[in-house]
């Protein structure tokens, strides 16, 4: 069965992955042009950075019940070169190759009868299978890392499997952003939901604020 705990059957392998100490942030509500960002109650992402890669936890609520979210590894491994600490969405996309931007998929899962989800993933360093960009993911110790939900709407049976896996599953075309590339717009099968990006955590790079 598809549950809201789907993320959960990887902690075991998370655990093993996990060497350096986990930093916890906040997730919040994504900042829109009416609303600054705001932390949801109760919430916690978690992040641990390795030469070896990246371990993250995420536990969140306020989300939709039934409908299924994808949690999004969102790297910039360059962030030295981004306008602002954190870097901007125009920094992780508009200059993608300037701030070594990757973007890849993390886990997803269908959001629990209380509006909770919990989400787990190891990224491991080196070449990046399915990734929005040709970016290498070669500086996990010093790389800004973003944790990102996409809600992706109520879960269609026929399709489910490209909505927990991928960036387009489920979704309409456009409702999706136009600024984003068309390796994202391409990822997963579409559908009639109208999907939203919604949640983050913001994990800047080390040097600049976790010393």
């Amino acid at each position: 069965a598809l549950i809201a705990t789907t993320g959960l059957a990887v902690f075991a392998t998370v655990a093993h992955a996990t060497e350096g100490a986990m930093i916890a942030r906040p997730v919040e509500h994504m900042a829109t042009a009416e609303q600054p960002a705001k932390p949801i109650k109760g919430s916690e992402a978690r992040l641990s950075r390795t030469a070896g890669g990246a371990t993250m936890t995420l536990r969140t609520s306020d989300l939709v019940p039934g409908n299924v979210t994808t949690a999004w590894w969102v790297i910039m491994t360059r962030p030295e070169n981004c306008s602002a600490t954190p870097c901007t969405a125009e920094d992780v996309i508009g200059r993608a190759a300037e701030v070594g931007t990757q973007i890849v998929y993390a886990d997803g899962v269908v959001n629990a009868p209380d509006g909770s989800a919990d989400f787990a993933a190891y990224f491991p360093a080196g070449s990046v299978a399915g990734g929005w960009y040709a970016q290498r993911f070669d500086r996990p110790e010093t790389s800004e890392i973003h944790l990102v939900l996409n809600d992706h709407g109520p879960l269609l049976p026929g399709i489910a499997a490209s909505m927990l896996t991928s960036y387009r599953g489920g979704c309409r075309d456009d409702s999706l952003p136009p600024p984003f590339p068309d390796t994202a717009k391409a990822d997963g099968t579409a559908g009639p939901n109208a999907c939203r990006l919604i949640q983050d955590a913001i994990f800047t790079a080390p040097a600049s604020t976790e010393n």
